[in-house]
């Protein structure tokens, strides 16, 4: 007797089912995503207007003299050796700019930011930074003659050599500031605060003085003690 027929269909519907259960078993891999975040877009460095968005640009060297930069983005952005005499550059972010040997005589930036800024040998000359933000930043050999500082932030500021004769830094924050070797002649000091700041090697020979809160921590109207 010929048994293999009659096994046949039987195997076949085994493997049949076994093939099934294989494919219903085997756990199936996700489908691909696409992601839908999408990178901020870059910034136009060719826009010269108020309130443009220039934030990591790189305008080295460029004259944007008498810019309309008012509320501008510049915040990390390359402005060493930029020409910026007489720029208006009120309210502007200019937090972590490169701007070493930058031009910015006569610029108004009344209120504009320069948080960690590098602003090492630049050049002031009658510059308007009332109530600007500085702190942290790096004016070392920056040149800041009669430029109008007060009420400005100067906090752990960097201002070892620069020379800022007659300049107005009244009711200006310089709490741990760097001023060693400075040259602060005929400075007004006025209700400044210098509590914790540097100033081996400053020269004060004429500045003003009135409830000038001094390295030491004491508010004194005379030249505070070295």
């Amino acid at each position: 007797m010929n048994v293999v027929p009659r096994l046949w269909p039987r195997f076949l519907i085994v493997l049949f089912l076994f093939g099934a259960c294989v494919a219903a078993c085997t756990p199936q891999s996700p489908a691909p995503t696409t992601s839908t975040t999408s990178l901020p877009p870059a910034a136009d460095c060719s826009i010269r207007t108020a309130g443009a968005d220039l934030h990591d640009c790189d305008l080295r060297g460029e004259n944007l003299s008498n810019a309309d930069l008012t509320g501008a983005n510049l915040s990390g952005a390359n402005l060493v050796s930029t020409y910026l005499y007489m720029a208006d550059l009120t309210n502007a972010d200019l937090s972590g700019a490169e701007m070493s040997n930058a031009n910015l005589q006569g610029a108004v930036m009344v209120g504009a930011q320069f948080s960690d800024a590098n602003l090492s040998s630049s050049y002031f000359f009658m510059a308007d930074l009332t109530g600007a933000t500085l702190a942290r930043s790096n004016l070392s050999n920056a040149n800041l003659q009669q430029t109008l500082l007060g009420g400005a932030d100067l906090t752990g500021a960097n201002l070892s050599g620069t020379y800022a004769y007659g300049s107005d830094l009244s009711s200006a924050i310089l709490r741990s500031a760097n001023l060693s070797n400075a040259n602060m002649q005929n400075v007004n000091f006025s209700q400044a605060d210098m509590t914790g700041a540097n100033t081996s090697g400053a020269y004060f020979f004429g500045s003003t003085w009135a409830n000038t809160t001094c390295p030491n921590g004491v508010a004194l109207s005379a030249e505070c003690p070295a």
